[in-house]
This record gives structure tokens, sequence and C-alpha cells, in this order.
């Protein structure tokens, strides 16, 4: 080590250029690194989407979900399987273990996707799509908004246009239209004349595809030339195909589509209906690649947008954009670099105060040269700046700083005896390399081992730990070769009167509570272990309220509404106007924009559905600063709006937070194998939840389906006609759903030749009773015409709407939320399980489990816990390697308890919830508190080893080294310090785990210039010194 920092002391030239280096490759770094809310993750999430128009759920369940369901099981690495077989779709939901590696992770995706492809599916299903899910695709980050005064065709026209001009932006992975609907072409047939015909309306298709071809004819040589044949019979347009011949007469003429049906040129029928601010339009979402740079790509959106509307958007059309994320990342990116800033100024002024300018300057410039070296690693490695990243630069601001005041305080005692400035930087840095080293060691033995936290909320904040322990890393870097070169080249040795008064005002109050506590050391240590079971006790007990991750609001929120089912998309729409009436009375002050989409719906962080049933609004709120209530206050107002709303059957009021996903504060799965049962059990449950003070929105995923009529085939009776099952649910499919006979070509358009019977002759179940079918031709060599009704008889009743499954058996997931000021959800589920152990008897086909909030955080605060004993067997591990002692690293490891203590007082004094984020910082200060206490007893060793009694090398080890412990404690307060005070702006994601810090530390550093000590005596009165020499 000492030849190596010789080096670098001795060759200045050499550690400038590295430093422009650092600073110039640093920056780089930092200017194109994507900027972004969260980090991206792959969720280890993949979903399963089969269509198969036109079939029940329970018809789905049984031919699509559970035969995909029984062949993924066997697949390694899954977690949890899901489904939801509704009308015409089938969705699963396979979600991997989080702990596994991105290697593994595609091996289990593309076993998953062979497995899929040996289910055997029917063959009017349409081919399963399988979609790796990462955090990107379920947010967009920019909806842009096209309405205004204008045919749908006209406004489409501006949406397609704007599509393809973001598309090309680089980056941008998805732009999603939505609002929207294709252009068909409606072949409507008279059921009447396909009878007086005898033709099958299948024959009506298969005459027009085969007259609308283009087939290649291969090559004709003419003379010296080689010319392409090509066999055209397209259409060009709807009209022909008025002239398609279906049928030749016997006797002389033929049938025609015109003698048959009329023909439409027209758009399919809505899906989905969207408005913005109560006029129709058409959205854009627009999506980006995880490696992308959010605000970037939406400047870039902006300026298309921006020149659109300057040389081509007519004058009655409108672009808005909503659900701008760009503005939240500069915000919560502009609070953190605030606190940051401020962080590294109060950081600077501590130094001053106690080195003076010159040293502070020296310290203070390691911080830019660690982070810049910490931007290019993180760049070298395609990270990104967001909010946890940069909230891990601001909590390791201080403690960058210690191993340089280390240093530097050595080098200045050794120039002080009057060393040459080359040789007391060579020696000064040389003699606390190890003591240093051990120390940035513990730090990082405390916080590396969290970047193993599982799940998907450890997986957000695991690049905490690695940024820090990246950090110190490269302030030892700093501290060792950069530092000491500046100090030989620059320094001097600067006495200070003022900064001798200061420490002499706090050494002589010091000493005299020193030996007071070292007189009274039993009293004061069982004090003080009353006072840390004491702190257990309170976080044990429940009294201080736990709440598993404290993410930011985000300036929108959602109103999901699901009408019972069978309502058509009509009647939604009726019910969506009056939630979006109402939205729109709020205060403009507060509200920028109302976006309602009907037939279409996203919650609980889970992939949109489409259905005539449901409907959400997106209310774009004015920024937090800008307006006076909270997004929680302007929920309320609006609830209390749309109380009075007749015809929902479920409402749910979404907030959108920065944080990862995040599951409901209850969550219970009813299981079992009976709907009858499932449903009275969850009824019960509902009740329960919905009569508990404190509990709201209490809602599931069972709902009865729409009404169904149910046609039983007389087997019989068909097969005297010649007619198989098959044939006849094919006929009724086709002639009231409609078939895609071909295509006709527009341009690059595609649109699709539908076929099916004429609107009005498929509105009532006496339509479909007196539907014809078409037999084989008889001995006559005419087919035979028969009614429906004479085949197959008729039942209604009401099916399901969904048919949700956990883990391949039939389940009921039941949320709900909790007003924590009245009841937690702990206190909750208590209450469902003594219920379900009573009422279990009468639904013994029937479980429970629990699962959302209260499940993470078991799983979370157990898991910290398991990795916090592996970071204090570290951290024990090396204290004693350098100290070579079992005992002594006990002494210096009992600053953790301490800072314990502090966190809670903490906790009790702000407020605030013991959290993930405040677990972190709790966690992290077991790796800082312990770096006083190995100075404090480093010194009172090399005294007793120099021949001092205990009592005079404890209180001058005290004394001697009151200033470097209070100065790295204040710098690494002072750094943390605005971010738990909110000074440069307040954020409830990160604050709880500054604060924690910021008290931790503040106490525990007290306790250790007074308690170290008295334990270290008392230690030495069971076992004196001698003894304890030879271990």
């Amino acid at each position: 080590m000492k030849p190596l920092i010789r080096t670098f002391i001795t060759n200045p030239v050499l550690v400038h250029m590295i430093t422009i280096g650092v600073i110039v490759f640093g920056t780089f770094s930092f200017l194109t690194m994507p900027r972004e809310l969260n980090p991206n993750l792959n969720f280890y999430w993949m979903i399963v989407e089969v269509w198969y128009p036109g079939v029940s759920p329970e018809e789905i369940e049984k031919l699509i979900t559970k035969p995909i369901e029984d062949e993924i099981s066997d697949v390694d690495n899954i977690n949890t399987i899901t489904s939801s077989s509704a009308e015409g779709r089938s969705i699963i939901s396979i979600q991997f273990e989080q702990d596994i590696s991105e290697r593994e992770f595609k091996q289990s995706a593309q076993s998953l996707r062979t497995e899929i492809e040996k289910v055997y599916l029917p063959e009017d299903a349409e081919d399963p799509i399988v979609i790796e899910l990462d955090s990107s695709d379920l947010e967009s980050m920019l909806d842009v908004v096209v309405s205004g005064d204008l045919p749908e065709i006209k406004i489409k026209q501006i949406a397609e246009d704007l599509q393809e001009m973001i598309r090309e932006i680089e980056n941008v992975a998805d732009v999603s239209m939505r609002g929207d609907r294709k252009r068909q072409i409606r072949v409507s047939v008279d059921p009447d004349r396909l009878s007086q015909h005898g033709i099958a309306i299948a024959e009506i298709a298969t005459a027009i595809s085969a007259q609308n071809l283009n087939i290649p004819a291969g090559k004709l040589k003419v003379a010296q030339a080689e010319l392409l044949l090509r066999t055209i019979g397209e259409f060009e347009t709807a009209d022909q195909i008025y002239d398609v011949i279906i049928r030749k007469l016997p006797q002389g003429g033929e049938i025609r589509v015109r003698d048959l049906a009329t023909i439409e040129d027209d758009y399919e029928d809505w899906r989905i209906i969207t408005r913005l601010n109560g006029k129709t339009s058409i959205s854009l979402s627009v999506a980006k690649q995880s490696k992308g740079n959010t605000i970037k790509i939406v400047d870039q959106v902006k300026t298309v947008v921006d020149n659109y509307r300057k040389y081509r958007l007519p004058e009655s059309a409108s672009i808005t954009l909503v659900s701008d994320s760009s503005t939240f990342v500069k915000s919560f990116i502009q609070v953190l670099e605030t606190n940051a800033f401020l962080g590294i100024i109060f950081v600077v002024i501590a130094l001053f105060i106690f080195i003076g300018i010159r040293n502070a300057l020296f310290v203070a410039a390691g911080i830019p040269i660690a982070l810049l070296m910490t931007f290019t690693v993180m760049y070298l490695n395609k990270q990104s700046i967001n909010q946890s990243s940069l909230f891990a630069l601001v909590l390791v601001l201080g403690i960058v700083v210690d191993d340089a005041i280390v240093v530097i305080e050595n080098i200045y005692r050794r120039l002080e005896r009057g060393e040459p400035l080359t040789t007391a930087s060579i020696e000064g840095t040389k003699e606390v390399a190890v003591p240093i080293l051990s120390a940035s060691l513990t730090s990082i033995a405390a916080f590396l081992p969290l970047a193993l936290l599982p799940g998907l909320i450890g997986r957000f904040m695991r690049v905490i730990p690695i940024v820090v322990s990246l950090t110190i890393v490269t302030s030892i870097l700093e501290c060792f070769f950069i530092l000491p070169s500046h100090i030989a080249e620059w320094g001097k040795v600067v006495h200070s009167p003022a900064r001798d008064r200061l420490m002499l005002r706090l050494l002589n109050p010091y000493s005299k509570i020193l030996k007071w506590v070292l007189r009274w050391r039993y009293l004061v240590l069982i004090l003080v272990f009353i006072t840390i079971g004491g702190s257990i006790g309170l976080v044990a007990s429940g009294l201080i309220p736990v709440n598993l991750f404290a993410s930011d609001e985000l300036p929108m929120f959602f109103v999901g509404v699901t009408l019972p089912s069978g309502a058509n998309l009509e009647e939604t729409d009726r019910v969506m106007r009056q939630f979006e009436e109402r939205a729109l009375s709020l205060p403009s002050s507060e509200v920028n924009a109302v976006l309602c989409r009907t037939g279409f719906i996203t919650k609980n962080n889970e992939r949109a559905v489409i259905g005539s049933n449901t409907g959400m609004l997106v209310l774009d709120l004015v920024e937090e600063k800008q307006r006076q209530r909270s997004v929680e206050e302007i929920i309320g107002d609006l609830r209390q709006r749309c109380q009075q709303i007749a015809g929902p059957e479920s409402v749910e009021y979404i907030k959108n937070d920065s944080g990862p996903p995040a599951a409901s504060d209850v969550e219970v799965l009813v299981k079992g194998r009976y709907f009858d049962q499932l449903e009275g059990l969850s009824n019960e449950i509902q009740d329960l939840l919905s009569s508990t003070d404190g509990v709201f929105d209490v809602q599931d995923d069972y709902q009865l389906g729409k009404e169904e009529l149910k046609l039983q085939i007389k087997t019989d009776k068909a097969q005297e006609y010649g007619l198989s099952v098959a044939h006849i649910a094919q006929s009724i499919r086709r002639s009231f759903d409609g078939f895609k006979a071909t295509v006709i070509r527009d341009g690059d358009e595609e649109i699709d030749v539908i076929v099916q019977y004429e609107k009005d002759r498929r509105q009532s179940i006496q339509d479909l009773q007196e539907m014809n079918l078409v037999t084989q031709p008889s001995l006559s060599g005419l087919p035979i015409i028969i009614p429906l009704k004479d085949v197959a008889s008729m039942s209604r009743q009401k099916g399901y709407s969904t048919i949700e499954r956990f883990q391949r058996e039939r389940a009921i997931t039941i949320r709900a939320s909790v007003d924590k000021d009245k009841i937690q959800p702990a206190q909750v589920n208590q209450k469902i399980q003594i219920f379900f152990d009573q009422a279990g008897i009468r639904y013994p086909a029937c479980s429970i489990s629990f699962e959302g909030e209260l499940a993470e955080i078991n799983s979370a605060f157990s898991d910290v816990g398991k990795l916090f004993a592996v970071g204090m067997l570290l951290i024990y591990f090396i204290l004693g390697t350098q100290f070579k002692s079992f005992v002594q690293p006990i002494i210096i490891m009992m600053a953790v308890p301490f800072a314990f203590m502090g966190a809670v007082l903490g906790l009790i004094n702000t407020g605030q919830p013991l959290s993930l984020s405040s677990l972190f910082g709790i966690v992290a200060l077991a790796g800082i508190v312990v770096n006083d206490s190995i100075v404090l007893i480093d010194f009172i060793n090399r005294r007793r080893q120099s021949g001092a009694n205990k009592w005079r090398a404890v209180i001058k080890g005290g004394q001697t080294r009151l200033r470097p412990i209070i100065l790295t404690s204040i710098t690494t307060i002072f750094g943390l310090l605005p971010m738990a005070l909110g000074i440069g702006g307040r954020s409830a994601t990160w604050m709880p785990m500054a604060s924690t810090i910021v008290w931790g530390l503040t106490v525990a550093t007290l306790l250790t210039l007074f308690v170290i000590p008295a334990f270290y005596i008392v230690i030495d009165d069971f076992f004196p010194w001698k003894n304890r020499e030879h271990e």
C-alpha cells in the first residue's frame, strides 16, 4: 500500500490527469444516463392471453384455462399462477420467483412457451399471446389526446399521423391507440332470401373470398424480355362485392351477392369510448424502452405535437397532453438534487467549523470526485438516474467524507510535530489505511446484504445498498490516492485559536460527565439496557404503526367503475357520463383534465381489461404546490359527489403513487371447488368487513355474468338431417356474430369484410329460433331447409362474468381499504380469521389465505431481519479480525442497539410509521455507528499498549477522539438533515429513512462517547487486560 501511496503523492501530474478524467467521464455519464421515476424492473411476470370470441367463461375455463394451467404447472421457478376466464378470453398470469437471476428467468420463460405450444386448443380459438411484463408495461409516460368537432375519420387520421411520428422517436417502445374504431365492410345478409335459394351463409363468404385474389402466375419470356405474370381479381371498392356470383342456376342465370345482402362501408362497433373533458377523443399512450430517458422522450413528443399544432392541425381540433410523467420525474429528481446540494453545503459548513476552510475544501473536494466515479460505473452498467439511486447518493454524502477526515487529521497531526509535508502525507495515510479500510468494510457489510432482499419491493430498493457500497469504495480510492497528493502539494499548517477554544468548551464538560458515567457505570448500563428493552417492546407491541412502503403521491388518480355483468356499452357510457360530469365540476384550479374511457379499466397494477360493463376516469391534477388540497382530499370530495349515482356495482378510487406496485390494505383469497360455497363465504366476509369501522371500498372479483341462452341439440333429430353439433354451432356463430370473409386494401390499410345476418334479424330469441339451417342436398339434389328450433331446445340461465383461479383452484379475492387512524390491517385480518374459524364448519370445501399489504409486510420485515443478522455477523468478523479479539467487537457493536433506540425515538417524535424505508435506515445505521466506536476503542488499546492504566487510557481516549467522532457524525447527520427535514422538498418515500438515520446516529454518537467507555471498563472488570491480551 505504501509504495502505491508514495507513487501518487510524488506524481501530482498523474493525480491531476486522473482527476480531470474522472470529472469528464463522470459528468458525461451523469448527463447522458436515462432519467426516470423508478428503476426499470423486470417483474419476472408473464401474461398468457387467448381469445375465443363468443364462448362463455365456463367453456373458456374448461377448454383453454385449465389445459394451459395443467401444462405449465411443472415449469421451474414459478411462484404463483392466477387466471381469469371471461366471455371470449382467458388471461393467465404467471409470477416467477423474485430471487432468480435474469438468465434463470429467460430459461423458465422459454420453457413456459414450449409447454404452451403443446396444449391442444379449439380450432376457432386464436393463438396464445405470451407477454413478458416489466415496470414500463404497467404505466405510460404520457397520454396524447386528440379531440375536436370533426368527423371520426378526421380525428383518427390526426391520431394515426401522430402515432407514426411518435413511434419514430428513439427508445419509444409502443404507442397504443384507444378510443378509435377500425374501418369495416359489412355484408348484411337477408336470412329469408338465403332460405328461398337454399344457400348457407358460409357459401357467400366462400364466394367473396374466392373472387378477391391476387396470385402470382409465373413468368413469360417475350423476345429479349421477361415478364412476370399475375392474376388479379382484388376488390378496389366495396360496391364490387355486389357483383360476386354465389351460385349459377340450373335453368340459367346466377345468384349474386346483391340478390341476398346489402353492403355498408362503415366502422366496427364501439369497444372503447374515449372523451377528454366531455368531448369525444382518441388517446395515444406512449411507453418507453427500459434504456429510454423519460424526460428526453417526453420533450421530443412535445416537440412533435407542437410542430403538428403549428403546421397541420385543423382549427376545430385540439391536442392535449395528459398524465405527463416527466413532470413527476423532474419534480422528484429536483427534490433529491436540491437536498443533495444542501447536504453538501451543510457538510462543508460543519467541516469549516471544526477543521478550517482549507482542510474543509480538501475534504469536500472528495465528494464530487467520489460521486462522479460512481456515475461512471453506473453508466457503464446501464443504470439510470432515478429516485432510488439519487437517494442512495444523498444518504452517502456525509459518509464519504469520514475517511477523508481521518486521513487529513492524521496528516496534520504529523505536520504539527514538524514532519515534512510529503513525509507526513505518506506516513499519515499509511498509518490509518487499515482502520479506514476496516471502518468502510463494516459500512459495506451492513448495506450490501440488503441487496439480497427478495420480492418486488426488495428489487425496487436494491439499487440503494449497491450505489451506497459503490460510492464508499470510490471514496476510499479518493482518500488514499487523490487527497494525500493534494495535501502534499497545497497543504500547510494553520492554527485557529477560535477552533481551539471551541474544542476546549466541549472537552471540559465532556470530561466531567465521562468521569461520572465511569464511576456509576453499572447503574448507567442497567438504565441503558432497560431503555433498549423498552424500545424493542414498543415495536413488538404494535404501538408504533407499521406501513410497508410510504410512497409519494403523484398528481393524478383513477376512478374505476364496474356495472353489473350484461350491461351494454351504451348503458355503461350513460353512467360514466354522470361520473365525468361530477369530476368536471371539481375546481379548475385543481384539475387539469378529465379523461373518460368507457369499456376499458385497469386497476391493482394489473393489465388493462376491456369489457362493456367497465369504465374509468383519469383525473390529471395540477402540481401539489399549486393547489391547496391533497389528492386524498380531492378523492374524498369526488367520492361524496358521486355517491348518489345509480347503476354501478362497484366504484374504486385509486391513487397513483411513486413507489413499486403495492398490494391492497386487506386482501383475502377464498378458495374452493364450488361457487355456491365460495359465494356464500365471500358474502359473509364482506358483510363483516363492511360493518367494521375504518374499513371501506370492500369489493370482490366475483360477478354473475350475462344471462346465457343454452342450446341443447336434439342429437337424433339433427342426425336425421345430416347435421352435427359442430355444424349447428358454427352456423349460429357465423350468422349472429359474423365472420371475416376477406380483406379489401385501401392504400396500406386493410379493411375486414364481415359477413353476418342483417342487424334487425339478430336481435331477439325468436330470430334465433327461426334461424334456418341448410342441410346437405337430398336425393332430389336440393338442400333441406329446417328451422333451428326443430333440432334444438333452449333454456335461459345466469352464467358467470369471470371465473378467477389461484394456484389452479377456483377463487374469489376480496379487497378492502383501511383507515389506519381507526384500525390496522393486522387487526382486520385477525377479525376475519376468528370469523372463519367459526364459520368454516358451514363451508367445508373452502379455505382462506391472506395476501395484501400485511402478508408483504410480514415477508419483507422477516427478510430484512435475516439480512440484518448476516450484516451483523460480517461486521463481527471484520472487527474480530482487526482487533484480534472475541470480546472487543461486542463492545464496539454496542453502538448498534444505541442507534435502534434513537431510531425508535425518532419514529415517536415525527409520528412516522415503521416502514420498509425506515427499517432500511435502521439496518444501515449498524454499519455507520460502529465506526465511531472503532476509532475510540482503537485509541484506548494503543494507550494501554504504551503502558497507561485502564482509567487514564479510557479518559484520554475519549478526550483525544472527541473531535473526530463528533465531526464524522455531524457530517453524516448534516448530509441527511435537508432530506430528513424536507428543506429542499419533502418526500414521503425517503424522509423516513433519512429521519431514522439522523435520529439513530445522534443518539448513538452521544451514547458512544459515554456508554462505550463504561462498557469497556465493565468488561475489563471481569476480563482484565492481561488475560484478554492472549485470546
